[in-house]
């Protein structure tokens, strides 16, 4: 027997939840996969921007006081710094505070907001297979589920956009763009191991040999410590647990060769320009949804989940095409600040690798509220111009942008 949906959901990170939330609440049969039960272990900063607050105000109608009680919420600081190879550049304060959550609770809540809404788990269930075509999704075990529509958002290696079908040379072009992360938690103190000063504002790292070239460092607070961590694109023959290392012998850290490393892939720049086929759409990292600047993922999971529900929602009531509907809301929202990001990205790289740390000094100084304005949400990518954030009409408890 298969059994049926309106809609199949693999993935409960942000994304796939962001999208069951808004469609169990609008009353349809939606299918939740995982292939972990939650909580589970994520590679993530756990910073919140203010565009991601309210992303989940808009989706969820979680507020800082939910999060706080709920969600992990643990810290929440205006301040930030830029370095270059260890020296800082700029120390600032935003007029939004940044916000840390612990991933593995943040995503629990997301999931069982989602579930608590009306939609069904299906936890601990791998997915093999998926046929765009058919709406249909082979799981591990043999089970076969079927739906009008399905919605990848399985993750950087996601097992639905297979479905696709592009072929070896998308293949290759995806794994090209694709950057190592590494993070660790380390608590405070001064032995081996141990990181070695508090951490209250998000620190930012660029440039120098212990940096990927392609790429940044950071150190955030963590629940327990710090967390520090690099993301860029591998060099051929780098060994990128060795630059780690020597990223947080810069740091301070005594005994760095005996920490225990834990790695992960993070799309970087490779967004996919038709993340849709058939009755599949991808969101957040399986359709590549970075920011690929400063390495933002939470909210681009959000926003594409809730998109890739708005655009299902619209052909499921309305009979339009959900692929045109997902493209025009990516269009007015989150491409535009990918693409102009990657520019910014690859300017900056190349600035600092023929004169130094003064075209990045250069851009962290020259207008700090504005580039604090940039990554809370409030500018754009584009020429720092003020950025409006475009939502569909149908979209979670709250009212739309418009």
């Amino acid at each position: 027997m298969v059994k049926d949906f309106d809609v199949l959901v693999a993935g409960a990170g942000p994304a796939g939840s962001a999208a069951a939330r808004v469609l169990a609440g609008r009353g349809l049969r939606v299918g939740l996969i995982d292939r972990l039960a939650h909580p589970r272990f994520k590679l993530c900063g756990g910073l919140l921007t203010a565009k991601s607050m309210d992303a989940l105000d808009r989706v969820f109608g979680l507020g800082e006081a939910d999060l706080a009680a709920r969600g992990g919420l643990f810290h929440a600081t205006p301040e930030y710094v830029f370095l270059h190879q260890g020296r800082e550049l700029l120390r600032g304060a935003a007029a939004e505070p940044f916000r840390f959550v612990e991933r593995p609770v943040l995503d629990a809540l997301l999931a069982q907001e989602a579930v608590a809404h009306g939609a069904e788990p299906l936890f601990g269930r791998v997915v093999a297979a998926c046929d765009a075509a058919a709406g249909e999704v082979l799981l591990a075990d043999g089970e076969r589920l079927r739906a009008g529509f399905v919605i990848g958002a399985d993750g950087v290696n996601s097992a639905t956009r297979r479905a696709l079908g592009r072929g070896d040379a998308a293949r290759r072009a995806w794994r090209e763009n694709l950057a190592a992360a590494i993070e660790v938690e380390l608590p405070v103190g001064q032995g081996p191991g141990c990181f070695p000063r508090q951490v209250r504002a998000p620190e930012l790292h660029v440039g120098g040999p212990c940096v990927p070239s392609a790429g940044y460092g950071w150190v955030f607070p963590g629940p327990r410590g710090a967390k520090a961590g690099i993301c860029g694109l591998r060099r051929r023959g780098e060994d990128f647990g060795a630059l780690f290392r020597d990223y947080l012998r810069l740091l301070g850290v005594a005994g760095a060769e005996q920490i225990p490393l834990r790695g992960h892939p993070l799309p970087y720049g490779n967004a996919l320009a038709r993340p849709c086929s058939g009755r599949l759409v991808l969101a957040g990292d399986a359709g590549g949804f970075v920011e690929p600047l400063f390495g933002e993922g939470i909210f681009y999971a959000l926003a594409t989940g809730a998109h890739a529900a708005t655009a299902v929602l619209r052909a499921i009531t309305r009979g339009a095409d959900a692929a045109d509907e997902y493209d025009a809301l990516l269009a007015r929202s989150v491409r535009p600040e990918l693409v102009w990001s990657d520019r910014l990205r690859w300017l900056l790289f190349a600035a600092m690798r023929r004169f130094g740390p003064a075209p990045i000094k250069g851009f962290v100084r020259c207008a700090p509220d504005a580039l604090a304005q940039m990554v809370h949400g409030g500018r754009s990518f584009r020429l720092l111009l003020p950025k409006r954030w475009a939502w569909g009409a149908e979209l979670g408890p709250c009212a739309p942008l418009g």
